[in-house]
């Protein structure tokens, strides 16, 4: 690993594309309504073109200054520029109303580098751990492994598990659009040769992501935009500011990354959930929401564990775990590679170089945001309308870019559409966003499965983890329904009172 990583430090091209794409993704996550997912989908198809290697480093930079970013808008303007930042704003606006904006900055921007850190030495323990695990699961086990994850990232993402299911296998649908792999069959193509090669990925994430948000977000503010102070000062953090936070920075980092390899739940619920635990664990809990700096600290460290954390179970069991993790799952899925048990096998180097990208960008990200923690408030005071006239070149250039095809174009717009669709009626996209990425090789594990059973479904109890990944989808499924769930905890109840007698 200390090969990859002097790789990076010793290659100049790599370092200005690791600038310029953390960068970005601060200046895209910090302005409110647009998110890490959002400036990975507008650039995907920029980076696209670019070596693997310089490629997943520019995604993990841009994933992880887009998480970042967030709380810089949180701070001054109490608007999360994403929703990972809600937390941070609780005690971090408090603190700027105090006057110590700058000291908020400092702190969350080291916080962030710390979690990122920790994130991604976690990364390189535990993903060789879950490889040689998932190295035992064939197809039966994958396919049930797949759906249980849609499932999961379908409950834990919308506020309605159904609609959350509803989405995440649309996606599945979707991603069946085009000619199968064994039969060259054409599917949902409705006699279009465009169709016929499938959906495009690029066009579909950058449609769902930045066209949406777009239209969302140049509708009336909902709220009024108010700088708490006109310049930001002292942004490095004194040692005092940082004596005795140790503890709870590795509590965290270790809460944001567990939550990271959970499909489909996001940096958010990593920071809410640090939030909560530093909460529980402070001496001082009735600080917290009135300028704590342990709730500040919390709350970064734990949503940016999340983007390394989210980064495991895309290649040891190509899943991904969140939204962002998806489309950095897309990006090595466009440069032929197929993330999954046997990645980390055949890529090994590549691996490593993953994680070394990451270390260096923990860093790279504290020295970048502490340089634009000052000039952040005048990018804040740019107008919406040009903000987002930018996105839609961006948009359109990154949708055209990737297969040189105007119809991808289209193909974007249409996806624009029924993300704005969707997010009126409620619909979470993270899990829309999964089932088109992982709609293939369901395919490929559904048609091996069958292959080699001949036909026979139930061959999948001749199999312990099949079985076991079967019951609890089913079970998952089950108490998702309202219904079903207040009986069965009726049934259960009943069972309690009758055993206490």
């Amino acid at each position: 690993m200390l090969q990859q990583l002097l790789a990076i430090l010793t290659d100049p091209g790599i370092l200005i594309v690791s600038v310029v794409a953390m960068t970005f993704g601060i200046l895209m996550g910090a302005l409110p309504g647009l998110t890490a997912p959002m400036a990975m989908a507008l650039l995907l198809g920029f980076v696209y073109t670019l070596p693997t290697d310089v490629s997943v480093i520019a995604m993990s930079m841009i994933f992880l200054g887009g998480v970042y970013g967030g709380s810089m808008s949180a701070i001054l303007l109490n608007i999360p520029g994403a929703p990972a930042s809600a937390a941070t704003a609780l005690d971090g606006h408090p603190l700027a109303l105090q006057g110590k904006a700058g000291r908020a900055i400092g702190l969350v921007t080291v916080s962030s580098a710390f979690g990122s850190f920790m994130g991604a030495v976690f990364m390189a323990l535990l993903t060789p751990w879950l490889v040689r695990f998932s190295l035992q699961f064939a197809s039966w086990e994958l396919l049930f492994l797949v759906l249980f994850g849609i499932v999961i990232a379908g409950t834990l993402s919308a506020s309605d598990p159904i609609k959350g299911w509803i989405s995440g296998f649309l996606g599945l649908l979707i991603a069946m659009t085009g000619m199968d792999d064994l039969h060259s069959v054409e599917r949902f193509t409705f006699g279009s040769s465009y169709l016929s090669g499938g959906v495009g990925l690029i066009a579909a994430i950058v449609g769902l992501f930045g066209i949406s948000q777009v239209i969302i977000s140049m509708a009336p503010a909902k709220v009024v935009q108010t700088f708490v102070t006109r310049q930001v000062t002292r942004v490095v953090p004194t040692l005092a500011d940082l004596r005795g936070k140790l503890r709870l920075s590795l509590q965290s980092s270790v809460i944001g990354t567990v939550v990271g390899i959970l499909p489909g739940i996001g940096a958010d619920m990593g920071a809410w959930a640090s939030y909560s635990a530093a909460r529980q664990t402070s001496k001082t809990p009735e600080l917290f929401g009135k300028g704590a700096i342990e709730g500040v600290i919390a709350a970064e460290t734990g949503n940016n564990a999340v983007v390394p954390g989210s980064i495991i179970p895309v290649i040891a069991l190509g899943l991904p775990g969140s939204a962002g993790a998806a489309i950095f799952m897309a990006a090595l899925f466009l440069h032929g590679l197929k993330p999954g048990p046997t990645f980390l096998i055949d890529n090994h180097d590549l691996f490593q170089y993953i994680v070394s990208g990451l270390l260096f960008g923990s860093v790279l990200l504290c020295v970048v945001g502490l340089t634009l923690a000052r000039g952040m408030i005048n990018v804040l005071r740019v107008p919406r309308e040009h903000i987002m006239a930018v996105v839609i070149a961006l948009a359109v250039m990154g949708a055209y870019a990737s297969k040189l095809q105007f119809n991808d174009i289209w193909m974007m717009l249409g996806f624009g559409v029924l993300g704005l669709v969707m997010r009126a009626l409620d619909f979470s996209l993270a899990p829309l966003v999964l089932g088109i990425v992982l709609g293939r090789p369901l395919d490929e594990y559904l048609r091996n499965s069958l292959v080699i059973s001949g036909g026979d479904v139930t061959r999948i109890f001749d199999r312990p983890v099949a079985t076991i990944l079967f019951v609890l989808l089913v079970l998952f499924i089950a108490l998702g329904i309202a219904p079903v769930r207040r009986a069965a905890g009726r049934a259960w109840r009943g069972l309690r009172s009758g055993a206490g007698r």
